[in-house]
């Protein structure tokens, strides 16, 4: 889970103290989409969508640079730590995370869908002023009406759609890359990425990051947050499993769009299940007790000696586990490194010396050893 959630190949620097970077995800979602759209034209004998096409995802590059934008400018204007930011085509990849969670982690997750929200309206304000056009307010796109009112249809005996086009007052979609198109088109990516960060209370999505620093923030030992925030996404797994399902039974091929959101949503937190059994999400264990053998560290009696024959699954849990460990020991070994260069600057320069950056890591962390101690 930790290699897919950071591989990210390309950086884009430091953001207000944030490293953001371009996760694979996203490369690989706009090189198949423009080679869809290039294959399908070719069989028709014509490439006018295809400038139209790029256009539309060099606005969801735009848009989701917005949206981390705001993550960003929010963090440093608290003066909250954030891991490094993993750009994919909904916003930030989020997965468990080792940042202490607290009421200003809730307000930068919240600033992204806020920034997609104020953008997705006004561009919807917009395009009705200036031409009396209807947005597109089904998250599945829009589709053209016959003066009568019904959907119409192209000379294939298809329906004239296209997701992002607003829909002029005749009835028609917007001409591909006029102005009024290029803002429906903007406010619909932006509204897509305000509904599943906002709407989606799972990780990797925002609202998932913000119920879980509600849940912390509510509960002393985080009991509540480890039983309702997994439930929370199991349910929302289910459901977008379901209106994928409603979607293909349709014949709608962005049901397996939806699927796939929710096999993700389903793959995080049983992930995230594991990171606790191993001991990972809370650093030592949770409330400081290590359960990677299971409950024996909390007996009395003799410890639970593992079974001479492993199946190959659990040798395989079992050996990915301790990389795991070993991974999180030579990170902490070379934050100890760090500090102690930073502390002996802080002792030699004075605290004025130390850069902004220096200073964000000391304070996380300083928090982190904190947290730890007082759980042990």
């Amino acid at each position: 889970m930790t290699e897919f959630l950071t591989w990210s190949p390309i950086s884009l620097g430091r953001w207000f103290g944030t490293a953001v970077r371009v996760h694979i995800s996203l490369i690989a979602f706009i090189v198949f989409r423009l080679l869809e759209t290039a294959v399908t034209l070719a069989a028709k004998g014509e490439f006018r969508q295809l400038p139209a096409t790029a256009c539309w995802l060099g606005l969801l590059l735009l848009a989701l640079a917005l949206h981390e934008l705001a993550h960003a400018l929010t963090a440093y204007w608290l003066d909250c730590d954030q891991e490094d930011a993993h750009i994919w085509p909904l916003g930030t990849l989020v997965g468990p995370s080792f940042v202490p969670r607290s009421s200003e982690n809730f307000l930068v997750a919240l600033a992204g869908p806020l920034m997609s929200g104020a953008i997705f309206l006004g561009a919807a304000i917009g395009v009705h002023v200036i031409a009396g056009a209807q947005f597109a307010w089904s998250p599945f796109g829009n589709y053209a009406l016959n003066p009568d009112g019904n959907y119409l249809l192209d000379a294939s005996n298809k329906y004239v759609f296209d997701a992002g086009a607003p829909r002029l007052a005749s009835g028609a979609l917007a001409t591909p890359l006029s102005p009024i198109w290029l803002i429906g088109w903007f406010g619909f990516l932006n509204y897509i990425l305000m509904i599943c960060n906002l709407f989606i209370p799972a990780l990797p999505f925002d609202s998932g990051r913000m119920l879980r620093a509600y849940l912390a923030s509510t509960s002393v030992v985080s009991t509540r947050e480890s039983i309702a925030a997994p439930w929370t996404a199991h349910a929302f797994a289910l459901l977008l499993g379901l209106i994928g399902l409603v979607r293909l039974a349709t014949w709608q091929t962005d049901g397996l769009t939806v699927i796939g959101l929710g096999i993700l949503v389903e793959w995080l937190v049983r992930s995230e299940a594991r990171m606790l059994e191993d001991g990972g999400f809370f650093e030592d264990g949770v409330f400081g007790y290590d359960f990677s053998e299971g409950y024996t560290s909390l007996e009395s009696g003799t410890p639970k000696v593992r079974p001479y024959r492993e199946s190959a699954l659990k040798r395989w849990r079992r050996r990915r586990s301790d990389l795991r460990r070993q991974r999180r020991t030579i990170r902490e070994a070379a934050e100890e490194k760090r500090m102690d260069e930073i502390l002996e600057k802080l002792h030699r320069e004075g605290r004025s010396a130390l850069t902004a950056e220096e200073h964000r890591f000391l304070v996380r962390v300083s928090t982190r050893y904190r947290n730890r101690t007082k759980n042990t």
